[in-house]
This record gives structure tokens, C-alpha cells and sequence, in this order.
């Protein structure tokens, strides 16, 4: 038996490439796994620790980079990190090399590498908060990130978000080192925020303040102010933004976002925005910033790239006939632009410009119905439709297309089948929510029925 786990488990005779690294396992011998040291090829004294890990057998607890040395005639162990890929504190095996010759040259220079290590830990508590921030911003702007299926650096505007909010923080304790930062002051700095009413800005910036102190616990004594503040601060209940589910007002908001607009510029893009937002139901963001690369012809079809999403994963828009028509309307305004819903230059809608319009349009974007109130339209009268006193539509087609990967059944669905899951029915569903607003406007209109129940 003892034979079959050591055959099983053979390591690597020396450290070679990262390949031996991830092979690396404790040894069996007389009946138990214990620690195992493997030499990197090499040579000056660095060796990749194996512990075994007691609830998996033969397998690696952890794998940790050491060296052997010797320091005024004393056998000594300089612990340089665990093996990885070189991100959050770990070493690869070229990291690990050159830790090693840094380490031979502050011997040579008679010092004693684990305790120049020690005093660099020290050094660096010392630096002002305002320098940890800098830096983990720094590595924030440059960090991949996994996004369903694609890996990518954050979307500039992402960055620019997070250089306000890492502003706030260091405009309060940036000239302060760490330790001298203490939990009354950040509750203090918490309520200043809440005293304005900015719950949703305090959170985020209480979340960040505190992955800048974890960046900055060089020593490892955890010590954080930023967190476990809950108990002293306000609750923040968010609150559904509003959208219209009564027929009447159903009716009322669509008859108003359909109207010409006598005030139309460029051809009123922004109206034109503002009913493919209606048409396609995703975050209004997203219209503001799509572009014509987007849109397949062909296909009839428009994706949300993953950068963009919230999720973090493509998101397929199935477009209508009548969603198709007004692509095809602002094509002629705006096809030679990067944006598809551009006005005076070729850059996205803001924010607030549907939104603006509805209030121009005498809709209360606050107590009635804003733009990302179309979602919760949209979501209330497809989930409830019925057609035979059958369910019309399966709910997983619904959450499907509104991006909502919350539910495990619509998150396996999407992990199995990627951004076209249930596209057919989804397809249906996008006509059908069309053909709807059409008997909307105009109740003489014959609306197809097309049930989708079983997905």
C-alpha cells in the first residue's frame, strides 16, 4: 500500500520549471505524509517547502518558497512566500529566483536577509495611507479580471469611478499612516455621508477603504477600521426604481414615448433611444453606450459585450422587428460613427438623458417611472402573462433576457450553454413584447400570440 500512494504521489527530484512547482507533493514514508523539500535546480540554497495536507492525503497543503543559508556561522531559513503565480503575495519560480539573488547580495554585503526583511515590513508601515491607496489603484487600472467567459482589464469608466471614491478616502486620511487611523474617525467619515443622504456612496466607500487597509497589512495583524461598521451605521435599504404595470399607465407611458417631439435635434435621437430602450428592455446604460459594432445584421441580433455588463458576461439582445426599424432609422444619422445613439459628436447618451426626457414628457421619474422602470415593466407583465389559463412564459426565458444570473437554474442555464441560452424562445419572447407595445399604441392591432411556457 505504502508503495502505491509513494508511486502515486513521486515528485519531482529537483525544481526545474512551474510545471514541477504544481507536481510538487509531501512524501510518504513509514506509513505517513510528511513535509517534503524540493532543491531548485539552480542551487543556492532555495527549495520549495510541501506541507501535507491532513483532510486531503498525498495532496499539498500549501507549497512554500525557502532558503537555506548561512549567517555568521549560523544555520538560518529565509521564508521568501508561497508558490503561485506571482499575484496576491505569492511567488512563481522566477519570482522566487530572484528573491534568492537579492538575498545573496544583501549577504555579501554582510546582512542578514531575514531581518532586513523584517525591518522592510517595519519601513513600509510607516508610509502615509495616501501612498497604499496610490498603489492599489495603481494595481487595480492594470489587474485582469475574469469576466464569464473573456479575461480583461476594467472598463475606463469603472477606473474613473474607482479614482473618485479612492479620492474620497485619501482626502481624509491620506496624510495619515495606518496605524493612526482609527475606528471613530472612519465612523466619523462614514456619517458625514449619511448625513447627506448618500447611503449607496458611503457603502462603496467604506467597501474600498477597507480592501486599501488589507492591501496595506504588510505585518499580517489585520488590524482594519473600515470593517464590521454595520452595526453603527444606517441601513441601506435600496428602493425598486419605479416602473409602471397597470394597463392604464402602461398604455399612458408608452403612447407619451412614442409621440413626436417638437423639440427634436438631430432627429431626435434621444427619442429614438429611449423606445429601443423600451423595445430591448436592458440596463439603459447599455443603450447609451452601444455601438454599431454590436449589432449582427445578419444574425438579428445585439451583444452586450461582457466589459460592459454587470454580470460580467456577454449578454444576447434578440431584436425585434420593430427594434431593428429604429436601428435602421438611426443608421442613417449615425452609422459612420462609433455610437450608435450619439447626438452632436460620436461619444454615448449621459446618464440622465432618458431619464430627462421622460420628465420633459411630464412622467415622475422618482415616484412613477424612469427608464430602468421598462425592466420591471417589462419583467411584472411577461412573468404574469398567460395565454389559455396557461403561464405564457417560462420564467427562466424571462430572467434570461433581463441578464439576471441571481437564480441557479438561470446561472447553470447560462454556464452550460453561454450567451445564446434559450435564444430561440428568448426570440419569441422579444417579438411578442414588440407586438405588445403595437396593441398598445394602437388597440386595432392584431397581436400574435406566441406563448413560450416550456422554455
Amino acid at each position: 500500500m505504502a508503495r502505491k500512494n509513494d508511486g502515486a504521489c513521486a515528485n519531482p527530484k529537483q525544481i526545474r520549471t512551474d510545471v514541477d512547482c504544481r507536481a510538487a507533493r509531501p512524501k510518504f514514508d513509514n506509513g505517513a505524509w510528511s513535509p517534503a523539500k524540493i532543491s531548485d535546480v539552480t542551487g543556492g540554497g532555495l527549495y520549495l517547502f510541501v506541507t501535507p495536507d491532513k483532510s486531503r492525503p498525498g495532496n499539498a497543503a500549501s507549497r512554500l518558497w525557502r532558503m537555506a543559508y548561512r549567517f555568521h556561522s549560523r544555520q538560518k531559513t529565509y521564508s521568501i512566500g508561497p508558490y503561485g503565480n506571482g499575484k496576491d503575495g505569492t511567488f512563481s519560480l522566477a519570482d522566487a529566483r530572484r528573491e534568492r539573488d537579492k538575498a545573496k547580495v544583501l549577504l555579501k554585503d554582510g546582512k542578514d536577509p531575514s531581518t532586513e526583511k523584517q525591518f522592510d515590513k517595519h519601513r513600509q508601515a510607516a508610509r502615509p495611507f495616501g501612498q497604499w491607496a496610490d498603489e492599489w489603484l495603481a494595481k487595480k487600472k492594470v489587474e485582469k479580471v475574469k469576466r464569464g467567459r473573456i479575461v480583461a482589464v476594467r472598463a475606463p469608466k469603472t477606473i474613473e469611478v474607482l479614482e473618485l471614491r479612492v479620492g474620497y478616502v485619501k482626502d481624509r486620511f491620506g496624510k495619515l499612516r495606518r496605524q493612526d487611523i482609527k475606528r471613530p474617525d472612519v465612523l466619523a467619515f462614514m456619517r458625514s455621508y449619511e448625513a447627506e443622504g448618500k447611503l449607496e456612496t458611503r457603502d462603496r466607500v467604506r467597501s474600498i477603504g477597507e480592501q486599501i487597509f488589507d492591501y496595506a497589512d504588510v505585518e499580517g495583524d489585520g488590524y482594519n477600521p473600515f470593517r464590521n461598521l454595520n452595526g453603527q451605521m444606517i441601513a441601506n435599504i435600496s428602493t425598486p426604481r419605479p416602473g409602471v404595470t397597470e394597463p392604464r399607465d402602461v398604455t399612458r407611458v408608452f403612447k407619451l414615448i412614442s409621440a413626436p417631439w417638437t423639440r427634436a435635434k438631430f432627429s431626435d435621437v434621444v427619442g429614438l433611444a429611449l423606445r429601443f430602450d423600451a423595445l430591448t428592455i436592458p440596463r439603459p446604460g447599455m443603450v447609451n453606450e452601444m455601438e454599431w459594432s454590436e449589432v449582427d445584421w445578419d444574425a438579428e441580433r445585439w451583444t452586450i459585450p461582457a466589459v460592459k455588463m454587470k454580470t460580467g458576461w456577454d449578454h444576447v439582445v434578440p431584436l425585434s422587428r420593430q427594434a431593428l426599424a429604429i436601428l435602421r432609422s438611426v443608421q442613417k444619422l449615425t452609422g459612420h460613427r462609433r455610437y450608435a445613439f450619439s447626438c452632436s459628436k460620436d461619444a454615448p447618451l449621459s446618464n440622465n438623458t432618458l431619464n430627462k426626457r421622460l420628465r420633459l414628457l411630464g412622467i415622475d421619474t422618482k415616484t412613477d417611472h424612469c427608464a430602468h422602470g421598462f425592466r420591471t415593466t417589462f419583467s411584472t407583465l411577461s412573468h404574469h402573462e398567460e395565454i389559455k389559463d396557461a403561464k405564457a412564459w417560462d420564467g427562466d426565458v424571462v430572467e434570461l433576457q433581463l441578464a439576471h444570473l441571481d437564480n441557479s437554474t438561470v446561472e447553470g442555464l447560462y454556464k452550460k450553454h453561454g450567451p445564446l441560452a434559450l435564444i430561440g424562445s428568448r426570440t419569441k419572447l422579444m417579438q411578442h413584447w414588440a407586438d405588445r407595445i403595437d396593441h398598445w399604441l394602437d388597440p386595432k392591432k392584431v397581436m400574435p400570440i406566441k406563448g413560450g411556457a416550456q422554455g
